[in-house]
């Protein structure tokens, strides 16, 4: 009798347990994500700017030839560590819990934050060729 009644409270325990844990995880993920965002935000546009500014550095160097323009490109290629704290975050912030969707979903509201329309959305994305 004893143990017929340990397991119905071990699987009753279990089985709120995962419920609580079911209920837990978004509520996780929302307090995850908003202590996350401002860091990055930052480090989103950071990287962003620094593979932008390396594309067309390197774009430079192809239709111009020059010393100065392989400098300028050395200098870009160092401006891409900003891209691996980025990485290191995303990295981060994934061990924490968050999948691709909500990291991106995080990438979004950055841009909107910095974004007031539509035109700066688009100038923030584009590269010009």
């Amino acid at each position: 009798m004893r143990s017929v009644s340990r397991r119905i409270s071990f699987t009753g325990g279990l089985a709120i347990g995962l419920v609580l844990a079911f209920i837990a995880m978004p509520i996780w993920k929302v307090a995850v994500m908003r202590v996350g965002q401002e860091r990055f935000a930052i480090l989103t546009f950071e990287c962003d700017d620094a593979m932008r500014g390396h594309l067309l550095a390197k774009q430079k160097l192809v239709g111009s030839p020059s010393e100065a323009n392989a400098v300028a490109l050395k200098a870009a290629e160092i401006g891409l560590v900003d891209c691996q704290d980025y990485d290191l975050m995303r990295k981060q912030l994934i061990r924490w819990g968050l999948t691709d969707n909500e990291l991106s979903e995080m990438s979004l509201i950055a841009i909107e934050e910095k974004g007031t329309d539509l035109r700066d959305v688009v100038r923030i994305h584009e590269i010009r060729y």
